[in-house]
């Protein structure tokens, strides 16, 4: 291995020279993690907070008095207008009512997503909900009913999660894709500078030209990009896992159509054995990785060329991943810790929770330990070809 550990040694300290690219690997997505991924959605609520705390104009044409009264008490200033529909689509108020024919119309500017209108539309409709309500109280307590046989009984819905899957929250759902664009993005940097790098710089005819096997060269390559590739998911999971306990302390989170907010923060709890588990899965994942941008990047005639070819490689690697949000409706059987990149995902997921098996684990690791083989296979193969290596 001393041919491997110098061949390593030599690509990580070129990478380590280059102050700026290191902080951008590695200290970048710590310090930003958690401003793209919590900031703009913490802000958003507090915005939507004091939107619905606000007092806004509403257009209303038409409403009786205990209507208008309902309306004042939820925080709204009912404005009489002879068309709210149409002073709400010119913008001159963020919601109107009109009633007519015994139906309250409520008129907003619902396409744009997340608006003041939908906050002041949603406080419209509940002022009105609390309206009728009263309403069909009063003609129960005049019909001599008790107003329970609106409500003869309850239902009440109890999250049956285990206890770490309900403390992970979408945290959990969150780590496994990070984690593999973390590792891909860390890992194209060590790739690409040791191999079309390489070519460009006039270094790599006398690497090859040195008494050592070719297999023991694109070990030493790939090693270097697997440890970048690690330190680049670590580096983007811390900031990611500091992102979540932040936005579970300050209460951020992901609001609905419905002006609900669904908490983005969680706390994942592992163990000894699944935090190693997870490590030895994410290092599969990074070796399997790594000697695939390796063959790629050494194929290219440049660096700018082997960059180009990066970017529809981690949407292929991430497009297995997309399918892991769909699991729930799935039935998961055991070959499917057999698929590439998918086995991963799901492995990823069971070890968060709790909830993996020894057959899941033994299946994952083997399949994913056998494809980094036959990509390092790949890399040795590619290496071996003067008209790739000299191909520029």
């Amino acid at each position: 291995m001393e041919a491997v550990l110098r061949i390593f040694r030599k690509e990580l300290v070129q990478v380590f020279r280059d102050r700026k690219l290191v902080f951008s690997t590695l200290v970048l997505p710590v310090l930003l993690m958690p401003v793209f991924m919590f900031g703009p959605s913490l802000f958003l609520s507090r915005l939507m907070q004091g939107a619905a705390e606000k007092v806004q104009e509403v257009a209303v044409a038409g409403l009786p008095q205990e209507a208008l009264k309902a309306l004042e008490e939820a925080r709204l200033e009912p404005v009489p207008h002879p068309d709210p529909e149409k002073a709400v689509r010119e913008g001159r108020y963020p919601a109107g009512v009109a009633f007519r024919e015994g139906v309250y119309r409520v008129y907003g500017r619902l396409a744009s997503g997340l608006t003041e209108s939908q906050v002041v539309v949603e406080k419209v409709k509940g002022a009105l909900q609390a309206l009728k309500e009263a309403k069909v109280a009063e003609a129960l307590r005049r019909a001599g009913l008790p107003q329970e046989v609106l409500s003869p009984f309850g239902v009440e819905v109890v999250d049956a999660s285990p206890p770490r899957e309900r403390a992970g929250g979408l945290l959990g759902f969150l780590l496994p894709f990070f984690l593999v664009v973390f590792v891909l993005s860390g890992g194209q940097v060590v790739a690409v500078d040791a191999t079309a790098g390489e070519k460009e710089k006039g270094t790599l005819e006398a690497l090859l030209a040195a008494p050592v096997p070719l297999v023991q060269v694109a070990l030493g390559k790939t090693l270097a990009t697997v440890a970048m590739a690690l330190l680049s998911g670590v580096a983007g999971l811390l900031g990611l896992a500091l992102g979540g306990a932040w936005s579970a302390r300050f209460g951020g989170g992901v609001l609905t159509e419905r002006g609900e907010t669904l908490a983005l923060g969680g706390q994942v709890s592992l163990d000894g054995g699944s935090f190693l588990a997870l490590f030895l899965t994410a290092f599969l994942l990074a070796l399997f990785m790594g000697a695939v941008m390796v063959a790629l990047g050494l194929y290219a005639r440049s660096f700018k060329e082997a960059q180009s070819y990066m970017a529809p490689l981690q949407l292929l690697f991430l497009l297995p991943l997309l399918f892991l949000q769909f699991r729930g409706f799935l039935e998961i059987e055991a070959w499917h810790y057999l698929l590439p990149l998918f086995n991963v995902a799901l492995l990823m997921d069971a070890l968060l929770k709790g909830s993996a098996t020894p057959l899941e684990v033994g299946f994952t690791w083997a399949s994913t330990l056998v494809y980094a083989l036959l990509a390092l296979g790949l890399a040795v193969w590619v290496f071996g070809r003067e008209d790739v290596v000299f191909r520029n």
